[in-house]
């Protein structure tokens, strides 16, 4: 009994608490990426139509939000809080997942590698709604796991699940389902029917007011139809060719070795082995196809349909299952070397991949690094000391699309400024996209760009490989950003015609 209550209680407390204790220390001062921003404007004023935040919506991570930020009072705070919050249940779910698959070693081990997983660590420090999808990537998986072994009361609670996670992140559920429905073959079918109507009752409980405050359906699927348009859209490999495919399974695979971190290596050598020694066969058919279905929906349209260079929290909702196939792994390898050493060294590996992982998140230069999280925030700093030397009254800031330098991040601290994205795309229709611009944490769509008598001065920050198109340009000066490779680009107002004619201003 003492035992069994260690096992439910103590161990996945502790995991919890250690989780979040050392994500505290270590988390960003300012709003990380574009997307983040959206999410903190989205606290003010939830409108989809002008990306607060983007489309698809993420209504319950707003509505989690908004509710947290009446007591913490500061957007990024309160994302953060939700990150670290998300993190410490996301290693707990992967716990009680790898012990009921296989054993409670496995479990603990699992837990250890999500625990110090750089990709999953760097999510805990940051406003962005990854982690929140891992938890809820393990804690459905769960629910299946345990619907399959023949526990069908957990059918109800598998759809909350799916549907709060829909709400969270709509790809989510989506990418989850087949995993769902091999899990509920053996559920009689009324008992389906019932739940998957539940399900949908669910969903409707966040859709609607969702598309309600986007101001209805038409506004809601035009928005939608704009981020497909000019974003997420007609990049695919079927459309794209293998050049896409080369960028995306490149970020796949990047991102997979920041999401496991030393434990790539192991999962090789696993794979390796089974390979070499044709023991795939022997490999068990139901779990198999459990994780296969669990990982390979989501890994799939990442590699062939979209992903986002420089998002590596787009993995984590399949990394869940890779934490647990990892720790699964160093045991097979421990099996297989202790025919040789005649010991098991299973913890001696678990170690060794902790400590890469610890490296990998401290010292490295990685997407998914502490000294990225503090380099932002330094960046972000002097690219706002510099902006500042210019009276908001006079000047007008233009920026290109950057992800974590961009206008989002200038119009939410400089927030007395008028900021202008400019990023000019074309749709495979003809459509020309709309200037997205903003003024005191106001954003708006404009076609054309009518500028106010009263500004004389554009402001243009640069990243070191956009200097060279306006360098050359009479009339424009340009300072370094010292000690940081960025740049501040300033001149006549009348200049910026000349570096983007294709800019539509009046």
């Amino acid at each position: 009994m003492r035992q069994n209550k260690t096992d439910n209680i103590y161990l996945p407390s502790l995991f919890f608490l250690i989780t979040v204790i050392s994500r505290v220390p270590f988390t960003s001062a300012y709003l990380y990426h574009m997307d983040s921003v959206q999410y903190a404007l989205a606290l003010e004023e939830y409108n989809i139509t002008v990306h607060q935040p983007h489309p698809p919506g993420y209504f319950l991570y707003i509505m989690l939000g908004r509710f947290l930020n009446l007591f913490i009072q500061d957007a990024n705070s309160t994302f953060i809080v939700i990150s670290v919050f998300f993190s410490g249940l996301t290693v707990v779910a992967v716990y009680y997942l790898g012990k009921e698959i296989f054993n409670k070693k496995a479990g603990i081990m699992a837990a250890v590698i999500a625990m110090t997983s750089p990709n999953l660590w760097f999510h805990g420090e940051v406003a962005l709604t990854n982690v929140a999808e891992a938890f809820f990537s393990a804690f459905v998986a769960l629910l299946c796991w345990r619907i399959y072994k023949g526990k069908h009361e957990y059918i109800w609670l598998s759809v909350l699940a799916l549907a709060i996670a829909g709400g969270i992140r709509q790809n989510t559920m989506i990418f989850l389902f087949p995993l769902w429905l091999f899990s509920v073959k053996g559920v009689p079918i009324r008992k389906t029917a019932v739940s998957l109507g539940l399900l949908i009752t669910c969903c409707l409980f966040w859709f609607v007011p969702m598309v309600y405050m986007t101001g209805g359906w038409h506004a809601y699927r035009e928005a939608f139809r704009e981020l497909w348009l000019f974003n997420t859209g007609n990049v695919s490999v079927f459309e794209k060719g293998w050049t896409t495919f080369r960028i995306f399974s490149s970020c796949l695979a990047r991102f997979t070795v920041y999401g496991v971190g030393g434990g790539i290596f192991v999962l090789i050598l696993a794979a390796y082995s089974l390979v070499r020694k044709k023991r795939i066969k022997s490999l068990d058919k139901t779990k198999a196809a459990f994780f296969s279905l669990w990982i390979l929906p989501s890994f799939f349209f990442f590699l062939l349909i979209f992903i986002h260079p420089s998002n590596p929290g787009y993995v984590l909702v399949f990394m869940p299952a890779l934490f647990i196939l990892t720790a699964l792994s160093i045991d097979f390898i421990s099996a297989d070397l202790q025919q040789i050493i005649r010991r098991d060294i299973s913890v001696f590996i678990a170690v060794s991949v902790i400590i890469v992982n610890l490296f990998m998140f401290f010292f490295s230069s990685y997407l998914t690094s502490y000294r990225e999280i503090r380099t932002h925030d330094r960046n972000l700093s002097i690219m706002f000391d510099g902006i500042k030397k210019y009276d908001p009254s006079k000047a007008a800031v233009f920026i290109l699309p950057y992800s974590f330098y961009g206008y989002r991040h200038i119009m939410y601290y400089l927030s007395h400024y008028r900021v202008y994205q400019v990023d000019v795309r074309v749709a495979p229709t003809g459509e020309v996209r709309k200037t997205f611009w903003g003024e005191n944490k106001k954003t708006f769509l404009s076609e054309t760009i009518i500028l106010p008598e009263r500004f004389d001065t554009f402001i243009m920050p640069l990243i070191a490989e956009d200097k060279e198109r306006v360098s050359g340009i009479k009339g424009v000066s340009i300072e370094q950003l010292k000690p940081v490779d960025m740049y501040l680009a300033h001149g006549d107002i009348s200049l910026i015609k000349d570096i983007y004619p294709e800019l539509r201003i009046q």
